[in-house]
């Protein structure tokens, strides 16, 4: 029967290595937000993978080594000291930049302006996906926006019509990521464009991924 370890995260920097240089790419090595890197400093000592054999325990050391940071191994058992248990993620809180769109068909998918959902990981990308409409001005609009330049004001009617351009567009874009299979938007932005005389093009587009 093969020997368990463990592998402990113990938070020291490796000789010779910049600390903030050191912290984005352990941020990028474990797919986690500054937030959990902050987490992962705050509660050093502490087991990071739990009863794994010794070849997968040498593969995490080199990986956090590669980042600039050591850790320990440990047979399971051996009653090494350890402070701290594996971190949790903070606390969910909303987030302004983070949004569920559920679906008419009850699934739902998560869109959000960052690289990554916050307390969830990344574990398949599938590429972009996008998704369009193009909208001609209405006459009558046109006049209220006109009579509004003169006496100042919102232009509501095109600032409805942005809304509900939006909405489509984010709506076909949701559409194009469910027939990939994935289950989140990452960094969705918005552009638009004049496609003809009284005409623009909205655009929205991300990276389809599925988080767990």
């Amino acid at each position: 029967m093969s020997k368990a370890f463990n592998l402990i995260f113990t938070g020291k920097l490796l000789p010779g290595t910049d600390a903030a240089k050191a912290r984005k790419k352990l941020a990028l090595a474990m797919k986690i937000d500054d937030a959990r890197v902050e987490q992962y400093f705050k509660r050093a000592p502490f087991v990071l993978k739990k009863n794994i054999d010794a070849a997968t325990a040498s593969r995490f050391e080199k990986a956090l080594a590669s980042t600039g940071f050591g850790c320990r191994i440990e047979p399971v058992g051996s009653g090494g000291a350890v402070a701290a248990e594996t971190p949790q993620p903070p606390p969910s809180r909303p987030d302004i930049r983070a949004t569920t769109i559920y679906n008419a068909d009850g699934g739902k998918m998560i869109i959000t302006n960052m690289e990554s959902v916050p307390g969830k990981t990344i574990v398949a990308h599938y590429g972009l996906v996008s998704g369009s409409t193009i909208r001609a001005k209405h006459v009558g609009r046109d006049i209220m926006a006109g009579l509004k330049n003169i006496v100042g004001g919102e232009l509501k009617g095109y600032t409805q019509l942005l809304q509900e351009s939006r909405k489509q567009a984010t709506d076909r874009m949701v559409e194009h990521a469910k027939t990939l299979g994935a289950n989140a938007i990452v960094n969705v932005r918005f552009s638009t464009s004049s496609v003809a005389q009284g005409a623009a093009e909205l655009y929205a587009y991300g990276t389809a991924v599925t988080v767990q």
